[in-house]
């Protein structure tokens, strides 16, 4: 599957769409296609933060486990995933303007094994469906954002 790359203009500050974004206990109340999030780790948000997300995808749940595993607050955090033989990278970098802040979402999904690759040549043909789902999370956490920013 090739690299996904969406972007949204969040009209709030920096720190505002960071937290938001980062707000992983909370992204089911905001982000339509999370279902459910379950906190792996405690203490602050920091590289190492894990946590469990149920999400419907293509119409089905799905459940992984993410992880930190870079982080510049608040311009930009890489999320880890390692499911059924690939491995998914999410990274969001943040860029203030004069009208609050582009977020942007790179999604990279990288098979490791066989089966992982043969199955990814079937999902590339999917790669629209995903952008939109990705775009969708983006705007749903626009919204919240600019809640929290009034």
């Amino acid at each position: 599957m090739p690299t996904i790359t969406v972007s949204e203009q969040f009209n709030c500050p920096p720190e505002t769409a960071f937290a938001v974004i980062t707000d992983f206990e909370n992204l089911a109340d905001f982000i339509d296609g999370v279902v459910k999030v379950k906190l792996l780790t405690d203490g602050p948000l920091a590289i190492g933060t894990r946590f469990r997300e149920t999400r419907v995808i293509l119409g089905r749940e799905a459940e992984e486990e993410m992880e930190v595993i870079e982080l510049q607050l608040p311009t930009s955090i890489t999320l880890y995933a390692f499911s059924h033989g690939t491995e998914y990278h999410s990274t969001y970098t943040l860029e203030p303007n004069a009208t609050g802040t582009k977020v942007t979402l790179e999604f990279r999904a990288q098979p490791k094994t066989f089966m992982a690759k043969v199955m990814s040549a079937v999902f590339s043909r999917m790669v629209g469906q995903v952008a939109d789902m990705l775009q969708k999370d983006l705007h749903d956490a626009k919204i919240e954002a600019e809640k929290r920013s009034q």
